[in-house]
């Protein structure tokens, strides 16, 4: 059994316990987990559409939906969501009585991905290979040898200040890469020239417009990146849009501005 975490903007969540709060008996009595009563309705049957719904009495209950990047909740007894991901998943929630709060969970499972949703934006598929998975590395063999550098927002390659390979590793991470897929998440990994995993989530944000064309982009969750250095010199670090999206070639820009990085289908040769 696994718990997903992730987020679509207010569609793809990860559901997540808050902590225990401090019981007090003498306000009143105090629930067990098995006098509470939680459903989660799908119709049908594991349907991407879920309802859930609180039927105990005298009690306020606390969902706690976690976005990756904090926490939002409903204290609602009726809350709904929409998960495009195929998977079984686990749902913690608190309720508040008089005397003070108990935790339970309850699972549930989507029987199949929502292959529609995914055609609503390009960035879905065309980042995942269409979602069983694709991992992106540096173009080091790219012609010319440009594979990083800064250019106009809409640029497909670097085209003012441009680097290459021996710009340096330590800088770059010429040998870190990144695994994408649509496997029960939006996953994404960074993965170190050591063989280290950072593993997080990604979600399609609005695209980023420049001269009335639209570019497809995403944000990353939960720690990892592209390998390039995250919060200095003006990168955005988790945000990115893409001037260049083929199967095997890839244009990665920081969300709305100059950075540019090629990177490439792990396997492809230029």
């Amino acid at each position: 059994m696994k718990s997903i975490i992730y987020s679509l903007m207010g569609l793809l969540i990860f559901l997540a316990a808050c902590n225990t709060l401090e019981d007090r008996p003498s306000d009143g009595a105090i629930l067990s987990a098995s006098q509470l009563t939680v459903s989660v309705v799908q119709n049908p049957a594991g349907s991407n559409s879920v309802k859930l719904v609180n039927t105990t009495k005298d009690i306020i209950m606390f969902w706690d939906w976690g976005s990756g990047t904090g926490h939002s909740a409903s204290s609602k007894d009726t809350v709904a969501a929409y998960l495009p991901f195929k998977g079984t998943y686990t749902l913690r929630f608190t309720a508040f009585c008089a005397g003070g709060t108990v935790t339970d969970s309850t699972t549930f499972t989507i029987a199949q991905n929502d292959d529609a949703y995914f055609d609503t934006d390009p960035a879905w598929k065309g980042l995942t290979a269409g979602g069983a998975g694709q991992t992106w590395v540096w173009a080091l063999d790219i012609p010319g040898g440009i594979i990083g550098g800064n250019g106009p927002e809409n640029c497909p390659s670097p085209a003012w200040w441009t680097m290459d390979a021996s710009s340096g590793n330590s800088w770059l991470n010429f040998n870190d890469a990144v695994y994408m897929d649509l496997n029960g998440a939006a996953n994404f990994s960074h993965i170190a020239g050591d063989g280290s995993v950072k593993k997080g989530f990604f979600t399609v944000i609005a695209p980023y417009v420049n001269g009335g064309v639209s570019y497809s982009a995403i944000q990353v969750l939960n720690g990892p990146s592209f390998p390039w250095p995250t919060g200095a010199g003006g990168y955005s670090g988790v945000r990115y849009h893409f001037t260049v999206m083929t199967a095997d070639k890839l244009s990665v820009h920081d969300y709305g501005q100059y950075n540019i990085g090629m990177f490439k289908r792990k396997g492809f040769n230029y």
